[in-house]
């Protein structure tokens, strides 16, 4: 384990289609080299304390792929010496033998003969390594830092092990500590917006959550398919969830389609996995300041290294904090935001990762209901200004406090044998005050009859969560015949108490007597909220409890160049909530509910690969899911849980010796057992007097073609493209005027174009500049496909210099833009209101590395 990683539409679109093309024959990282000087000339990185030696050969094949052979009599119990860094290869067998008298050389097959010279011997035991040649890139660790720029090689997320990307019959894209720096990545919204089949900020501009949508499915914070290093992150009430500050993350990871096999309850499109910053040997310490749009300032730092003379503790702080105004007026935001980490190597097989982090916010919230008419229709005053505040200054609150403390243990039980156990507790607490529109009493689109004036209401939630994660694993590595398998047999636990509390200004207007006065949305004027706290009463009050538990199995096989993966997974879920829901006849007073349900599952994947040798990697793959749902139909039987299936075909191409990584997929995604409104209840049920009658009968059907592309040179062009295309309907529901319509929140097409160069020569030396575009198709906001917003392209740009140029060692100042033609567009519409997208935002930023 390495320890650390329309016109615009057809332009846009060509671009895309031709960059992606390019990429199929990209930029060579090194030319194949003489293989005579071959040992001396490769450079290896490596991370290895002070330890026995048979324990160091070992870790170091793994890390850099060389192999090695010991020669007979070799006492692999002679303690070697901690290497740490990027270094030439004979430099660090050196450093790591220096004292000990054991000799090394090179065989003429490229290994390196451990305990006696080349020719001494005619027979030796080999070491499990992988066999290199001097051509070979190092390959990186999935949870550290990529080697390669913007190209990762290696994920955890679609296995749960230290896998290939290439070799997984998956579609998993890869977002680096490298791409987001370039792009400006604030957000882990920001980090994804250029991956194909990922939708954001579908519901406008909401400083409260990461809006994200996998292959037209919620994979934002509100939903299961959030997780931080493998572990879910916890869902609390409707506004107690958390969400990770983007500079604690080494990598965002986006894993698409179905993944119930490991990671269980999860929605069909895919999940996002955040990699926090670990702690590294070959640490890069680094203070960044910057200024941006809105009067936002923000300072954050990176430190770590080294903790004990031995190098057997590491550690590594990361910590920010920013402040500032937003682009919704009287709205401000802030941010702490502090990680610390250290890594113990207990012994030569075993090490433990902490992983903590502390994240507080404070301030309002920029997500409003504004109204239809005024957006997405004109008003015979124009439309509502993007920065227009409809709510009250002095109710206008979202503070959030949240922290985690949890490990990551790794034992090696012998060469064959391995255990992990991934852990973490998290705990949140909100509150969240808002007043904004009240649709029911603004029947004309969201206004009065003036076509001005905008009845609102008040809200408050309060809520806290607290959830505790466990993932166990056991890997065994064996052969059967010709077949190399890697076996990962797991057994999770999930489990989270939540309360959460909404409460309503009562009465609400336009009842005569609401302290929540009307408001013009051309002239805003703030009437204050005097009384406010005095008029609350409860409208929903919940207290939930539920447990997940899973045990899987999955078996990775090779076979010659084929590589298949097979896994399964029984799942058992318990739910329990009392809720009280406000009485309407008396208000203030509650009417006391419970709610439980006892579901099992089981899902399963297949898939395969093949590798040809000029590094393209055509695959199949099957997989399911499940979703548990809670409540009842009319017949008042709990829903089943929605399930999901998805098919795909696909090729990845990874050029050997090359920094670059193309992925072709075509999929076709079904999710089943949706809930739907029940036209014809049985007589006499409970859910006719409030018309909330449900079934359990809707589907909808999506398929896909998805192209993404990634090309880095660190001296040169750096490339990510990507393409989607989504036919997304509903294929089966009660009502039949939505059957056949599009699924909401959905484009058609969307694609988007990333350019970075840098220069390291000439007078332009230490420059680095990016440019990208991002076209999002025309998209519905409900199901009845009545709201359509129009399709949009936004525009990024980067400028970064190294300062070492002037004489400034480590120094480097950074500009970067979002939007920056400042486009006005709406994300999305729906019978409750729109919201726009974000405006520009430029940053200027400088930091310096030691």
């Amino acid at each position: 384990m390495i320890l650390s990683a329309r016109p615009a539409r057809v332009g846009l679109l060509a671009g895309v289609v031709c960059v992606g093309s390019t990429l199929l024959s990209p930029v060579v990282l090194a030319q194949a080299g003489d293989t005579s000087g071959a040992h001396q000339q490769q450079r290896v990185r490596i991370a290895l304390p002070a330890q026995a030696l048979g324990r160091a050969l070992a870790q170091f094949s793994r890390q850099t792929g060389i192999r090695f052979v010991e020669a007979p009599g070799l006492d692999a119990g002679v303690t070697v010496n901690a290497v740490n860094g990027t270094l030439p290869l004979v430099e660090a067998l050196d450093s790591l033998l220096a004292g000990t008298g054991v000799p090394y050389s090179f065989t003429e097959a490229g290994s390196v003969l451990v305990g006696a010279k080349a020719g001494e011997v005619a027979d030796a035991n080999t070491l499990e390594a992988v066999e290199v040649s001097a051509q070979t890139t190092v390959e990186e660790s999935a949870w550290g830092a990529a080697s390669n720029g913007y190209m990762a090689t290696h994920s955890a997320s679609g296995t749960k092990t230290d896998a290939r990307i290439v070799e997984i019959p998956q579609s998993v894209s890869v977002v680096t500590r490298q791409e987001m720096d370039d792009r400006g990545s604030e957000t882990v919204m920001d980090a994804v917006r250029y991956t194909s089949g990922v939708q954001t900020e579908t519901q406008g501009i909401d400083s409260r959550v990461d809006d994200i949508r996998i292959r037209g499915f919620d994979a934002s914070s509100w939903s299961n398919n959030l997780y931080l290093d493998g572990l879910r992150m916890p869902r609390g009430g409707q506004w107690t969830t958390p969400q990770v500050d983007a500079w604690g993350l080494e990598r965002v990871e986006v894993v698409k389609g179905p993944a119930a096999v490991l990671y269980g309850q999860v929605a069909p499109g895919g999940l996002v996995n955040m990699v926090a910053k670990r702690p590294t040997f070959e640490q890069t310490n680094e203070v960044v300041v910057e200024a941006g749009s809105f009067d936002q300032y923000e300072a954050s730092f990176d430190v770590g290294g080294n903790l004990d003379k031995n190098g057997k503790v590491i550690g590594r702080l990361v910590g920010s904090y920013n402040e500032g105004d937003s682009q919704v007026d009287k709205t401000e935001l802030s941010r702490t935001y502090l990680a610390p980490s250290a890594t113990v190597l207990l012994s030569d097989d075993t090490e433990i990762t902490f992983l903590t982090y502390y994240q507080k916010d404070d301030g309002g919230s920029t997500f409003q209901f504004s109204p239809i008419k005024g957006m997405l229709e004109p008003t015979p005053y124009g439309y509502i200004d993007r920065s227009t505040f409809l709510g009250e200054p002095d109710w206008n609150t979202y503070d959030r406090e949240q922290w985690a403390i949890g490990y990551d243990l790794t034992h090696y039980i012998n060469d064959a044998w391995s255990f992990r156990q991934n852990a973490k507790y998290s705990h949140v607490e909100s509150l969240f005050d808002t007043v904004v529109s009240n649709p029911r009493a603004n029947p004309n689109d969201g206004l009065q009859a003036d076509n001005r004036t905008m009845l609102r209401r008040a809200v408050r939630g309060e809520g806290e969560l607290d959830s505790i994660a466990v993932d166990n694993q056991f890997k065994v590595v064996f052969n059967t015949g010709a077949m190399r398998h890697s076996m990962l047999m797991g057994l999770d636990y999930l489990s989270t108490d939540w309360n959460h509390d909404r409460y309503l200004v009562w009465p609400m207007s336009p009842d005569p007597g609401t302290p929540v006065a009307p408001i013009d949305v051309f002239d805003p004027v703030y009437s204050g909220t005097a009384g406010f706290e005095d008029a609350l009463i409860p409208q929903i009050l919940t207290d939930v409890s539920d447990e997940q538990i899973g045990v899987y199995l999955q078996d990775m096989i090779s076979l010659d160049n084929w590589r298949f993966t097979l896994g399964a997974r029984q799942d058992f879920f318990d739910y329990e909530a009392d809720q009280g829901s406000m009485n309407r006849a008396a208000p203030g007073t509650v009417i006391a509910s419970e709610d439980s349900s006892d579901d099992h599952a089981f899902t399963w994947r297949a898939g395969a690969t093949y590798l040809f040798d000029n590094g393209a990697a055509p695959y199949a793959s099957y997989a399911t899911s499940f979703e548990p749902l809670t409540g009842f139909d009319s017949s008042e039987s709990a829903f089943d849980p929605s399930e999901g299936e998805q098919f795909e075909l696909g090729i990845k191409y990874q050029p050997p010796r090359r920094n670059s990584l193309v992925t072709l997929s075509v999929f076709d995604l079904t999710q089943t057992n949706l809930v739907v409104s029940d036209p014809a209840p049985p007589a006499g049920a409970a859910c006719t007097a409030d018309n909330s009658c449900q079934r359990q009968t809707g589907e909808t059907r999506t398929r896909g073609v998805e192209l993404e592309g990634k090309a880095w040179q660190e001296d040169g062009l750096s490339v990510t493209v990507s393409y989607t295309y989504l036919d997304a309907e509903i294929s089966k529901e009660t009502d039949p005027e939505l059957k056949g319509n599009v699924k909401e929140f959905v484009p058609e097409n969307s694609a988007a174009l990333w350019l970075d160069y840098k220069w390291q020569e000439g007078v332009l030396r230490g420059l680095g500049l990016g440019a990208g575009a991002r076209f999002t198709d025309s998209l519905y906001g409900d199901a009845a496909n009545t709201y359509e917003v129009d399709s949009y392209t936004l525009y990024d740009a980067s400028l970064r210099y190294d300062m070492r140029y002037i004489g400034l060692q480590g120094v480097m100042f950074s500009l970067t833009g979002r939007n920056l033609a400042d486009e006005e567009f709406l994300s999305s519409c729906s019978e409750y209101g729109c919201s726009y997208g974000t405006a520009r935002h430029v940053t200027a930023g400088v930091s310096y590395r030691w």
